[in-house]
């Protein structure tokens, strides 16, 4: 049986700070030598800002619950901020122990059994066991949540039984077998098990159990078992998150507050050079706009407090399936082959993106993009015979479609526009363009109502299986193909890192070739922050990065501060 241990480096040495401090009688704003501590027992850093001013400010949108076990899609950010998942990744990408401080694998790689670290609790003093973890995830798998990506945690064993309604949740492999003790079963050896449950945002039992969907809504229900908690919430205009002084685990904050002001995507940059917000940490699909770019590349001082770098993010078109007209091979291959990523990253992105010629950004796990390049080239001559093989000679008697895009930005808009304009050049073939309201797009996304769709995948953990998933057979789209389904669930339950990747490649070559989307773009992510936001997010990763590297996760930030620059 496989063993594995975590309790090494930093997160150790953040233990032994809260236990030395406690042992001293150190409290909230007094001094260890030249050292300060805050409301959550956290040893300032000597260039911080005291306490009261270890505030972060930032803006986006509002969701309806701050519950990932309820949904993704219409999620408040963020879960990770008031949750303790079993496992985090670091800012490499690699998986660290957080509530289970250690976890054994079976010999046949399909009972993983996490042990919890004792002593955790929730903010109102209830502790928080193994049995939270087995309601959270027997909720997603209920189908009465309605959670909206349940296909994500598909490997354990009965989860999608259950969730199709054709099973009782509890029968699903997920098992408590005491307080501190949980285990996971899939349906088959699935090595990245641990990246997925970094994504399980653990919810309080004896909370949602009484209260309901709503328990995340109200700082009088929204009890934290993480680093912050819920001070308030005003619709449409502000939340706070405060310090958790009952948090027991291993991210204690720097920060006093973070203070979430509520704002559409385009008001992003406007408030940052205002002052209003102390960072742009995330972009929303292209809600800092090319010009904006442009304007921060000639500005000395907002080029020096930008970050660029790629995303692991890839952008396609998605057709529909066997009810429309693009169940035929041809007609896919032939809109693939119509559309000319290189002038829309160009004209559109202003070269702040790289051609997607597959599903694995560039420096992902296992991609290796380049021989893919000539899979499915931009060739309208090609593109137009195609269509005539598939008897729509010129685009005569093909249905008409919308091209449909997920609460899109101006930027956004304009790419899936130059797409509308490519496809009617190119193919005779007039397409509309119609914005969605996000929640409403997915819903009818993964109930595969829509017959053209642009879409991105960006992504949740450093594995190829977080891409390649998603095309599987009652996955997120309605292609499917046995050859791709085999090849990826045998990489899925392979052990050998080099076996993994050899077939996902494989499965890969099937995707683009048959083809199951138009893969079009992989964007560079620009952020901003002001001089005085510091800490792990001033650290380069093993990639080269120097930035907020999981900007939709909030494992970073425990570990920022406000520095002493800020007046």
């Amino acid at each position: 049986m496989r063993h594995y241990d975590g309790n090494t480096g930093r997160l150790a040495r953040a233990v032994w700070l809260v236990m030395a401090g406690a042992a001293l009688g150190i409290g909230p704003g007094s001094t260890v030598g030249a050292a300060t501590v805050n409301s959550a027992g956290t040893s300032l850093p000597g260039d911080a800002a005291p306490p009261s001013a270890q505030v972060l400010t930032l803006l986006g949108r509002e969701g309806t619950y701050i519950d990932w076990s309820k949904t993704v899609q219409k999620s408040q950010w963020h879960p990770g901020l008031m949750s303790e998942p079993l496992i985090m990744q670091d800012i490499n990408a690699e998986i660290k122990p957080l509530a289970a401080e250690r976890w054994t694998i079976s010999p046949d790689g399909r009972t993983w059994t996490f042990f919890l670290r004792r002593g955790l609790q929730w903010s109102d003093g209830a502790p928080l066991t193994a049995e939270d973890f087995e309601y959270t995830l027997k909720r997603i798998a209920d189908p009465q949540t309605g959670f909206d990506v349940a296909w994500y945690f598909g490997a354990i064993k009965g989860f999608t039984e259950a969730n199709e309604g054709k099973a009782s949740v509890d029968l699903i492999g997920v098992v408590t077998a005491n307080p501190t003790t949980l285990q996971i079963t899939t349906t088959d050896p699935t090595p990245y098990l641990p990246m997925l449950l970094s994504d399980l945002y653990v919810v309080p039992k004896h909370i949602v159990s009484k209260v309901g969907d709503t328990w995340s809504t109200s700082p009088a229900t929204a009890v934290s078992a993480g680093p912050f908690k819920l001070a308030s919430w005003e619709r449409d205009r502000m939340l706070v998150y405060a310090a958790n002084p009952l948090y027991r685990g291993l991210r204690k904050p720097y920060l006093e507050r973070i203070v979430y002001k509520i704002g559409r995507d385009e008001t992003l940059f406007p408030a940052y050079l205002g002052g209003e917000i102390d960072a742009i940490p995330w972009i929303y699909e292209g809600s800092v706009s090319p010009s904006d770019i442009a304007r921060i590349q000639a500005d000395p001082r907002l080029k020096g407090e930008s970050y660029t770098w790629p995303y692991y993010q890839t952008w396609w078109i998605a057709f529909g399936g066997e009810q429309t007209a693009f169940k035929d091979p041809r007609v896919r291959r032939a809109f693939a082959m119509a559309v000319d990523r290189d002038a829309i990253i160009k004209s559109v992105w202003r070269g702040m993106a790289a051609p997607a010629y597959g599903m694995l950004p560039p420096g992902f796990h296992c991609a290796d993009p380049a021989r893919l390049k000539g899979a499915a080239p931009f060739n309208p001559e090609q593109a137009k015979r195609l269509l005539a093989e598939a008897g729509y000679p010129d685009g005569k008697g093909f249905p008409k479609y919308d091209l449909l895009l997920r609460a899109a930005s101006p930027s956004v808009q304009t790419a899936g526009e130059a797409i509308q304009a490519m496809i009617k050049q190119n193919l005779g073939i007039d397409v509309g363009v119609q914005n969605l309201e996000r929640k409403l797009f997915m819903d009818r996304l993964n109930k595969h109502e829509l017959p053209l769709v642009l879409i991105p995948w960006e992504y949740d953990y450093f594995d190829a299986s977080n891409f390649m998933n998603i095309y599987r057979t009652g996955g997120r789209h309605p292609w499917s193909n046995a050859e791709y389904d085999r090849l990826v669930n045998e990489a899925n339950s392979t052990m050998s890192e080099a076996q993994r990747c050899a077939t996902y490649r494989k499965a890969e070559d099937v995707l683009v070739r048959d083809p199951g989307a138009a893969f079009l773009w992989h964007p560079t992510v620009i952020q901003l922050w002001k001089p005085w936001v510091k800490g792990e997010i001033q650290r380069r990763n093993k990639f080269g990065i120097v930035g907020w590297q999981r900007p939709s996760k909030a494992d970073m930030l425990p570990y920022i501060y406000i520095g002493r620059e800020k007046k």
